[in-house]
């Protein structure tokens, strides 16, 4: 985008650049539907949110037309679910959506972003917001749970909205159990892993290690193999995560749904951001 354009048609271009860019505004563009419609249904939602479904939408639109401040318009959904949902949102959403908003415009020149306040360089900044985003999602990860204890564990409010199916799921399973909550409001359940999707989440587990101390090596230039790029673990580590989606789903006896496509602009923004980042040029860097 020139400087005094106020804003840039989006093209079909196959250039990582363009590829992170469609990816990040695809994200939005899902939680803009996703507010609107049961994507496991694909039935009109008896809640529908549509403040948080106008913000996600003018959103992804600022981003594909990369128009003025942008990256700060997609910012603004953050305080807005801290106003809607819980004011920790506030924190939760800048690390996990602050990532996804700036990681494209460090990695590529593309998109005439400086480095953050103006300190330090585009590849630090990218590599830090890309360590908050992965430790975010390693805590947050199942694979874990369901490899060392066999089993997921999860607690569910009685006001929430799929309350009673969840209950009914768990009743419904011999692989699932109620444990003993202090909270009157809320019923914890425990669905048992078999020993394949144990095997499965150590897999994953192997993955998500080897992924991450590979960007490293390389990021550092400690590992310097023909064929074996930063490009190469992320794959490996974006592949983490779907493999992360499949077990949950299979551990709670869900079939695959329409809610978990978000993974796909995700996995996009990241990929290209690592290829961005350590695998290209360092021209973009400074």
């Amino acid at each position: 985008m020139s400087e005094n354009a106020s804003y840039t048609m989006p093209s079909l271009e196959n250039t990582p650049a363009n590829i992170a860019l469609w990816a990040q505004a695809s994200f939005f563009f899902y939680m803009f539907g996703s507010s609107l419609v049961e994507l496991d249904s694909m039935a009109l939602s008896s809640d529908p949110d549509y403040p948080f479904a106008i913000v996600a939408l003018i959103s992804g639109m600022a981003l594909l037309f990369q128009v003025r401040y942008s990256r700060i318009i997609a910012l603004s959904i953050v305080p807005l679910l801290a106003i809607l949902e819980d004011p920790f949102f506030l924190i939760f959403g800048v690390i996990w959506f602050g990532p996804l908003v700036f990681m494209p415009a460090l990695a590529f020149d593309d998109f005439g972003q400086r480095p953050l306040f103006g300190k330090w360089t585009k590849k630090g900044w990218g590599t830090l917001l890309l360590t908050l985003f992965l430790f975010f999602n390693v805590v947050d990860t199942g694979l874990i749970e369901i490899a060392e204890e066999g089993q997921i564990v999860a607690d569910w409010e009685t006001d929430e909205e799929e309350f009673d199916r969840i209950v009914a799921d768990c009743e419904a399973s011999s692989d699932c159990s109620f444990l003993d909550s202090d909270d009157d409001s809320e019923i914890i359940t425990a669905w048992a892993a078999s020993s394949m999707e144990m095997n499965i989440a150590y897999l994953g587990l192997a993955m998500l290690a080897l992924s991450i101390i590979g960007l490293i090596a390389m990021g550092l230039g400690r590992v310097n193999i023909d064929g074996l790029t930063p490009t190469v673990a992320g794959v490996v580590l974006v592949g983490a995560f779907w493999v992360d989606d499949y077990l949950w789903r299979a551990v709670e006896h869900e079939a695959f749904g329409l809610d978990s496509l978000y993974l796909l602009p995700v996995s996009g923004v990241i990929l290209m951001s690592i290829h961005g980042l350590y695998t290209l040029s360092p021209a973009n860097l400074e």
